[in-house]
């Protein structure tokens, strides 16, 4: 369940959107266990007077940092560094900031235990099998689904009985033609002793 918060100057709508479906999708396409509904971006704005790097604030001329923080489980090295170097590439370009400047977009990451982490009062590693029990009647199936697969097995079989009683009750036996005899023009070669 990826979390990611985005600290930033304000940011108008539509970079909003932009940002929320590019952030997604980068982690997901890292991440191939998650899913779209785990995963949520949550836009922290903060004014210029409300932010300093060495001491000075961004309103009386500091450069501006954008800190970009994601919250998840099970995040191995070879993940870490590809979601690194490909966020911060997508907040490069969604905001504008000059690949000179790269330096002051931060990437961090916060591993949890999907234990600490709960959703409906259930933590997220209990998630999974909760999803496993309630999946025949959260699909609307119920006993539906296995009658279902019975019907489709019983319809296979018969049609498989049906079939091969026909195929094999209308079988005709062939006699097979007699033999050739040679021709009288044609000599017949004799073995060849070798």
């Amino acid at each position: 369940m990826p979390y990611l918060r985005l600290s930033s100057l304000p940011l108008d709508a539509e970079t909003k959107r932009h940002l929320a479906d590019e952030l997604t999708a980068t982690v997901l396409d890292i991440l191939t266990d998650e899913k779209p509904e785990w995963t949520s971006v949550h836009f922290t704005a903060f004014e210029p007077g409300d932010f300093a790097i060495a001491g000075r604030l961004v309103a009386d001329g500091g450069i501006v940092d954008t800190h970009l923080e994601i919250s998840a489980p099970g995040v191995d090295e070879k993940s870490w560094f590809a979601l690194r170097n490909r966020l911060t590439d997508v907040l490069i370009e969604a905001l504008g900031i000059p690949d000179s400047e790269r330096w002051h977009v931060n990437v961090k990451l916060n591993r949890y235990d999907p234990h600490s982490f709960a959703l409906a009062g259930n933590a997220a590693d209990e998630l999974e099998q909760i999803r496993v029990d309630d999946a025949p009647a959260r699909s609307g199936l119920g006993w539906h689904g296995p009658a279902l697969l019975l019907g489709f097995a019983l319809g296979a079989f018969l049609g498989f009985r049906w079939l091969s009683d026909r195929v094999g009750a209308d079988a005709t036996v062939v006699d097979a033609a007699p033999p050739l005899e040679p021709r009288d023009s044609e000599p017949v070669a004799a073995p060849q002793e070798y």
